[in-house]
């Protein structure tokens, strides 16, 4: 079967899928239900999209620091931006089926979104992506060479 029959093959079931969704949502909720709740889920979409947006322009901003020099940047929150912005705009097109596809793609972002970082399975391993270790002003570090260990009887 040729590529594009299969496309159209895969189009037309995917639109049947929404027809009958979209019949079992009105059938429980009413008509006027199903359509205000496309509606919502929509404007819901919107409005994600564009706060995706800014925030993507935020970070892209604050990655270039004022020297011109590229700060931290890591892969996996890029694929969670992608992930949900591919979400908000599923939520945006009418249809319960792709609005089921949608939020789960922004709940997969979500997820990564709030990964602690700070967590050593989460940062562990040479990869890029890792946040940068600060030093701290009041620490001093010595080689082993510059050091012994002293073994005191008694703590005061």
């Amino acid at each position: 079967m040729p590529l594009i029959m299969m496309f159209f093959a895969g189009l037309g079931l995917w639109l049947f899928g929404e027809y009958v969704a979209f019949s079992l949502v009105a059938q429980a909720i009413g008509l006027d239900g199903a359509i205000l709740a496309t509606l919502a889920t929509s404007l819901a979409g919107v409005m994600l999209l564009r706060r995706l947006g800014a925030s993507a322009r935020e970070s892209l901003m604050s990655l270039v620091n004022a020297n011109g020099e590229i700060g931290w940047f890591a892969p996996e929150r890029l694929g969670a931006g992608l992930s949900a912005g591919f979400g908000a705009v599923l939520l945006i097109l009418p249809g319960f089926l792709s609005d089921a596809i949608g939020l789960l793609l922004i709940a997969r972002a979500a997820r990564i979104w709030h990964l602690p970082w700070n967590m050593p399975w989460a940062t562990s391993g040479p990869r890029f992506g890792n946040p940068p270790r600060r030093k701290s002003d009041d620490v001093i570090e010595l080689s082993p060479q510059d050091y012994r260990h002293i073994d005191e009887p008694e703590r005061r």
